[in-house]
């Protein structure tokens, strides 16, 4: 009511600017005031903007454009998916759409009544006004109505092949109903894998029931957490075949195996279990994938900054090729060039390791004949990143996402981009340090000593980003190695005692921290 009557006193102290925007689109209206008043106040907004524009330094965060209403369900997520359904389910707004669509007003008893585009009309078109947390409740109740119909539909085709008199039960087997997975603990992939190729995609997007073999109890969604749990040990490890061991190792996340032996349907499985993780709303998920895997599932756009998560050293070389100079200014372009050709001595030709092999793939046709100099060094970079992030690993990838597919394929989870994807599957990777305290090695304390007990009670005690800066410090990376903080295998060596002037320090790495040992905790 109060940022009505603001609106109302607003247009009734300047009447032709209400009469400006009625039918026009934003930046009608800007080009329609400039002339009206340029000593007004609608030129003193616009220089205000003008003013504010220099002071904003990019990137702005985006929470900062979050609306803390949404997180707090002063919008019901059932009301917003509705408003979604009926307005904005051809897509997410452009920046160019908030610019060109028509503002209207409808002449009613009482005045005028302004009225959003029919596109505006849902704050999941808006992409950047909607925390993450609120997008998983919308998706939440999409999964459930989709749910509750395909139960409608076969309800009414039973009922359609019965002849059911009125005031009768009709029994439905629960099959029809639920998607119901029954797995033996010990044989859980080979379980799963089994009843995923048979199901359909209707199955998959039936409400789903798990069932371990030989146990009661009823799946109210905690054996599924945990069937996830189980299921993605197995597969989301580099132990079954399907990610490269070298990149879990150097950068601590899982990629695709370009020279990986499995089958493409052992990769659409995986694809089928991360779908099912989004549908069924279980987030959290402990899957160490870098931000571009969600990223390519959503179609989108990638880039030399994309390398970094999955092959930090080569990223760090390519930029370095980018933005080589010849420290001798003089030179001249032909001479800078001669130069950058003798000390980099690279072709369009990329070499990697498979199966203990060197291989070699040229970039381009005639690659091998075709050196990389200052002029076409751009390119060079281009191709390889898309080598290294896409075409190499398409056999195993397109799979993978075709899976995903299979089970999520709706307008809303089309609205989703790759970030916010990636925070509704991984939610907030909690760093358990407990995992990392009882896999800890000593040289000069014992674990018992009060000033360890003390140094571990202050490390459980920090907030995420403090235990993410800490990790960073002491291995080089602020991500849990795959298998969890257990596989790190801290080393806490003494470094001498009071009195001091020395800091902790460091060797990355061996995982090894150099640790004095102080009169205090301050």
């Amino acid at each position: 009511a109060a940022i009505a009557e603001r609106l109302e006193r607003s247009v009734s102290t300047q009447p032709e600017l209400a009469s400006v925007g009625l039918g026009l689109s934003l930046s009608q209206t800007l080009t329609k005031i400039m002339p009206l008043n340029k000593s007004g106040q609608d030129a003193l907004v616009l220089d205000r903007f003008a003013m504010a524009a220099p002071r904003v330094r990019p990137p702005v965060p985006a929470t900062e454009f979050h609306l803390r209403s949404l997180a707090e369900e002063l919008v019901p997520p059932e009301l917003e998916f509705r408003l979604f359904v009926e307005n904005a389910c051809a897509g997410p707004i452009t920046p160019d759409e908030v610019l060109e669509l028509p503002l209207y007003a409808a002449r009613t008893d009482y005045g005028f009544e302004y009225v959003l585009p029919s596109k505006i009309r849902s704050f999941m078109a808006n992409r950047n006004l909607v925390p993450v947390s609120y997008t998983r409740k919308v998706l939440q109740v999409e999964s459930h109505h989709a749910q509750l119909n395909l139960q409608h539909q076969v309800a009414r085709r039973v009922a359609a092949d019965l002849e059911v008199l009125p005031g009768h039960e009709i029994h439905i087997d629960p099959a029809l109903l639920f998607f119901i997975l029954k797995v033996r603990r010990d044989h859980i992939l080979e379980d799963t894998a089994a009843a995923l190729q048979r199901a359909t995609p209707e199955d998959l997007r039936r409400q789903l029931k798990v069932i371990f073999d030989g146990e009661q109890g009823v799946d109210e969604g905690g054996l599924a957490r945990e069937f996830f749990r189980l299921l993605s040990a197995r597969v989301f490890t580099t132990d079954c075949g399907l990610f490269d061991t070298t990149v879990a190792q150097s950068a601590r996340v899982l990629w695709f195996d370009k020279a990986s032996a499995c089958e493409s349907t052992d990769f659409w499985l995986a694809g089928v279990i991360l779908g099912l993780v989004v549908y069924n709303n279980m987030p959290g998920l402990d899957v160490r994938f870098p931000s571009v895997v969600f990223r390519k599932i959503k179609g989108e756009s990638l880039g030399l900054e994309d390398l970094r998560q999955v092959y930090p050293e080569t990223f760090l070389s390519l930029r370095s090729l980018l933005k080589w100079k010849p420290e001798d200014e003089s030179l001249s372009e032909e001479e800078a060039n001669s130069l950058f050709e003798n000390t980099f001595c690279l072709d369009f030709v990329v070499s990697y390791e498979a199966n203990g092999k060197t291989l070699s793939k040229e970039l381009c046709p005639d690659g091998k004949d075709k050196a990389v100099n200052m002029h076409n060094r751009a390119e060079f970079a281009k191709l390889y990143c898309e080598w290294l992030l896409t075409t190499s690993v398409e056999r195993q990838f397109e799979p993978f996402r075709k899976g995903v597919r299979r089970v999520c394929d709706s307008s809303l989870f089309n609205a989703l981009d790759g970030a916010e994807l990636e925070m509704i599957v991984c939610g907030e990777q909690e760093l358990d340090f407990s995992q990392m305290k009882s896999h800890t090695v000593y040289d000069g304390y014992n674990e018992e000593m009060p000033y360890i007990e003390g140094f571990w009670k202050l490390l459980l005690s920090f907030d995420t980003e403090q235990k993410k800066r800490f990790l960073s410090f002491v291995t080089g990376s602020d991500l849990a190695p795959v298998g969890g903080l257990q596989e790190l295998q801290l080393v806490i060596q003494k470094n001498g005692a009071e009195p001091t002037e020395r800091l902790p320090t460091a060797h990355t790495c061996f995982n090894l921290l150099l640790l004095p040992e102080y009169g205090s905790q301050e």
